[in-house]
Order: C-alpha cells, then sequence, then structure tokens
C-alpha cells in the first residue's frame, strides 16, 4: 500500500460517514415532505366530501400550497 493510499484511508473513512448523514437526511426530508403532501390531498379530499369545498377550490389550494412549499 503506497503512503498515499494509507493517507487516503482517514480522509475515505469521514467521507462515508458525511455521504451517509447527508443521505440520511435529505431521505428523510423527502419522506415528510410527501407525508405532508399526502395529508394535505386526505384533508382536501374530506372537505370536497363533505360539501365544504368544491373540487377546484381544493386542488388550486393544493397546488398553491405545493408550489409555495417549494
Amino acid at each position: 500500500m503506497s503512503a498515499y493510499q494509507r493517507a487516503l484511508q482517514g480522509t475515505m473513512k469521514t467521507a462515508r460517514k458525511a455521504a451517509f448523514a447527508k443521505g440520511l437526511s435529505v431521505g428523510i426530508m423527502h419522506g415528510a415532505l410527501v407525508g405532508i403532501w399526502a395529508l394535505l390531498f386526505w384533508y382536501a379530499s374530506k372537505l370536497v366530501i363533505k360539501g365544504a369545498a368544491n373540487g377546484a377550490v381544493a386542488m388550486t389550494t393544493v397546488v398553491n400550497a405545493v408550489i409555495s412549499g417549494l
């Protein structure tokens, strides 16, 4: 093993840990986002079923909420 490869071992170990942490945090963030969107669509459908809103108003509100969150 060359001296350069030995020197990189510590850096590679740190890089793997950082990559795992970043991937985990991005995955959790996307999972939460999808969960919030699902809750938003579920609640909008409940409002439409109860007659408190029509489909067009509910979908416009959902799209506005999704776009404003980007």
